[in-house]
């Protein structure tokens, strides 16, 4: 039986969640497209009857209302199918959401009806990436360094598409249409799983439709998993949030190793593209030794004949064997839309993809990871290793022999370590 299903907003927080159901112990797989479903067995398509765990990736944080319950739309009434106590909602543990992008909250309530959920269970925060819910209010880490208030964050404060200028999630939310979301702070939380059903119950039964919890360490999550669990029993739950919602629900007591020993790379060279803005990806671009770079303005990409002479530059080093890494220039004077951009992106790394027989394919931003997978042409995803925190190494399975079993990475612009480009390119090579 289907014990979680859930839909992600992108594929860099969609591959962690893959991730963390494979550690703890799941069969689980990533799709780009619903599974045929069966309307009268627990059964998925694509020969993966047995799975535990499935996910859907989208690019719906990069959609407008419209596109964007249009698409859930679709894919709920599928998912549907599976008849699944818990449903996820998967979105970045930052939140970045907006009324006209990525609209968290539009999405969730037609999800919602899809599947029959009258309750909907959002998890603050995701603190094994040091992003932390605290009395409602969300805090990140930047890297490694200090902890900021969301909307005091030197990055996602000023997102280019959608910045976070309110830390209050309730208050963050009700802008995006949900005007009374109840909190169940860390003081109740701590008072222990059967206090928390109760708690749970009764607002429930008191009409709350959409109830935010806080998420300040690994036991916040353990306990809101328990009480979860046991509410799934009598009510269909969809849970809104990042990874921490599959942490919650199914913990691994196995931690998470940095992967190098289990991830390899196939015979080939390494393909990396930069399109994140971050201040970590650009740190990683300077600091990887291991490649030929490219540094690309974002005219480029959308202009036919320089096009070309980068596909035809890019293909060469490829061909020769030698590492490439893209990287977008910090060229903020054009005045392409952010969308149109990621889209550009995604067909350039779709086309030299394609022709090329890859070792590695590694894809920093987001955006540009969503539309560029779906640009690819694959079929599905499944966990290999955990190699850097929020950026497993996964792989691909399609129909393109070219593309079958390719190892990715797809990691968002603040994921992963200094050295993470070079570290791909470290991985023993096996064959084909």
């Amino acid at each position: 039986m289907t014990k979680l299903v859930f839909c992600a907003d992108d594929f860099t927080g969609a591959s962690d969640t893959l991730a963390t159901l494979a550690r703890a112990g799941l069969s689980a797989r990533l799709y780009l497209n619903a599974p045929v479903m069966s309307e009268h067995k627990d059964e998925v398509g694509h020969g993966s009857s047995s799975l535990d765990a499935f996910g859907v990736a989208t690019s719906l944080r990069a959609m407008g209302v419209e596109d964007g319950v249009a698409t859930i739309g679709e894919l709920a009434d599928q998912l549907a199918k599976a008849k699944c106590g818990i449903y996820h909602f998967k979105i970045c543990s930052t939140f970045d959401s907006g009324p006209q992008t990525g609209n968290i909250a539009a999405v969730a309530d037609r999800y919602a009806q899809s599947v029959g959920a009258t309750w909907k269970a959002i998890i603050g925060g995701q603190p094994s990436l040091r992003r932390f819910c605290f009395m409602g209010n969300l805090f990140a880490g930047v890297g490694a360094g200090q902890i900021h208030r969301i909307d005091r964050h030197p990055v996602m404060a000023h997102h280019p598409v959608t910045p976070m200028n309110e830390a209050d999630l309730p208050r963050h939310l009700a802008g995006q249409g949900w005007p009374n979301v109840g909190l169940i702070d860390f003081t109740i939380i701590r008072q222990g799983r059967v206090a928390l059903i109760a708690e749970i119950k009764r607002r429930i039964a008191n009409g709350e439709t959409e109830t935010l919890f806080d998420a300040t360490d690994e036991n916040d999550l353990l306990t809101i998993g328990e009480a979860l669990q046991d509410i799934a029993k009598s009510t269909t739950i969809l849970c809104v949030g990042a990874s921490s919602v599959a942490q919650a629900l199914f913990p691994s007591f196995t931690p998470a190793s940095d992967g190098v020993a289990k991830a390899s790379r196939r015979a080939g060279p390494v393909f990396a593209f930069a399109g994140s803005r971050s201040p970590l990806t650009a740190e990683q671009v300077v600091s990887a030794q291991n490649y030929v770079k490219y540094r690309v303005s974002p005219s480029d990409l959308l202009d036919p004949v320089a096009l070309k002479q980068l596909q035809t530059e890019c293909l060469d080093v490829l061909h020769s064997g030698k590492n490439l890494l893209v990287s977008l220039s910090d060229d903020r004077n054009h005045t392409i839309v952010s969308h149109d951009l990621a889209q550009a992106s995604a067909c350039f790394i779709a086309e030299i993809s394609r022709s090329v027989a890859l070792g590695f394919l590694l894809i920093a931003g987001g955006d540009t990871s969503s539309l560029a997978v779906q640009a690819l042409g694959i079929d599905s995803l499944s966990y290999v290793a955990d190699f850097d925190a929020g950026a497993p190494v996964i792989r691909a399975h399609a129909s393109n022999g070219s593309l079958d079993g390719l190892p990715m990475l797809l990691k968002g612009g603040q994921m992963g370590k200094p050295a993470l480009f070079d570290n791909i390119t470290n991985l023993p090579a096996t064959a084909k």
